[in-house]
């Protein structure tokens, strides 16, 4: 359970600081790709059963430095778990 929530709270701040640095990155030209959006995700559909309307759809916003981010962190995860528990 607490390497569950180690590794989700990891995660987490991998996105966070990816989004940051991501941020920071489109203002400079050389370091723009680290900026760069990809947009995932299925349009959204109505289900409609006459009584109520059902919306369904997925979307995610994903930019290289969280990617990255993400990485560093799934790296990153191994050693901070055996520090903190053993």
């Amino acid at each position: 359970m607490k390497k569950g929530l180690l590794m989700f709270a990891t995660l987490m701040a991998a996105v966070v600081i990816g989004s940051l640095i991501g941020d920071f990155a489109r203002g400079i030209t050389s370091l723009a790709w680290l900026g760069k959006i990809f947009d995932i995700g299925i349009s959204t559909f109505d289900l409609n059963l006459k009584i109520f309307v059902i919306t369904l759809g997925f979307r995610i916003n994903i930019c290289v430095s969280e990617i990255l981010m993400i990485i560093v962190g799934l790296l990153c995860y191994p050693k901070l778990s055996k520090m903190l528990f053993g």
